[in-house]
C-alpha cells in the first residue's frame, strides 16, 4: 500500500488522478486578458494563467489542497485567496496603494503586585488612555500605574506604530492591505 504524501504543513499532496476545479475570473472590460488551464499530472494542482497580450505581463494563478514556494514567495497567487484585482494589478492594468496596518503603543512596563504599593495610580485606565488617541499627551501619567492595573506608564505620548512580521526568509515586511485603483 502506498502511503501518502505531504507537503511541510501536514497537507495531502495527491496522485494526479483528478485535479482541484479552479475559479476562472473574467474580464470583459479588458478584452486584451487571456487565460489557459492546465493541470497537473502527478498532483491535484490547477493552474489558470492569465496573460495580457498588450504588454506581454502574465500571472498564474494556482488551485491546490497543498502548498508550494511560488505562492509563498508571489510568483503565483494562491486560488484559494486570490482576487480579480490582484490579477489586474499582476496583469499592468490597474494600481494599487499599499494601506499599513497599524496600532496604536503606549511605553509601559509591567509591575510585580508586591510592587505597586510603591506608585501612584493613574485618574485613566490603560483602555481609556488609548481613547485619548495617536500623539496624546501622557506626561501626567508618566511613572504611575494606569488606574486598576499594574501597568506602569513610560511613555509621553501615544503613538501609533506600523504592524510588522518576519517573513519565510526572516526579512521584515510590512503587514497592511491594498486599495486598488484604475491606472
Amino acid at each position: 500500500m502506498k502511503t501518502a504524501r505531504t507537503d511541510r504543513s501536514g497537507n495531502p499532496i495527491l496522485d494526479g488522478t483528478w485535479n482541484i476545479e479552479p475559479t476562472i475570473f473574467n474580464f470583459p472590460e479588458f478584452p486584451q486578458v487571456s487565460n489557459s488551464i492546465s493541470n497537473s499530472a502527478t498532483t491535484e494542482t490547477t493552474y489558470v494563467t492569465y496573460s495580457n497580450i498588450e504588454n506581454g505581463k502574465s500571472i498564474t494563478v494556482r488551485f491546490s489542497l497543498h502548498e508550494n514556494n511560488a505562492t509563498k514567495f508571489g510568483d503565483q497567487l494562491d486560488g484559494n485567496f486570490a482576487t480579480k484585482d490582484e490579477v489586474l494589478f499582476a496583469l499592468g492594468l490597474v494600481g494599487r496603494i499599499f494601506v499599513p496596518e497599524t496600532f496604536l503603543f503606549i511605553s509601559k512596563q509591567m509591575v510585580k503586585k508586591a510592587d505597586m504599593a510603591n506608585y501612584q495610580e493613574a485618574e485613566l485606565t490603560i483602555n481609556e488612555m488609548y481613547d485619548l488617541g495617536e500623539n496624546a499627551d501622557l506626561t501626567n501619567f508618566v511613572g504611575k500605574l494606569a488606574k486598576g492595573s499594574n501597568w506602569l506608564i513610560q511613555g509621553n505620548t501615544i503613538t501609533k506604530m506600523e504592524n510588522i512580521s518576519l517573513d519565510i526568509l526572516g526579512r521584515t515586511i510590512r503587514r497592511g492591505s491594498y486599495i486598488y485603483t484604475s491606472i
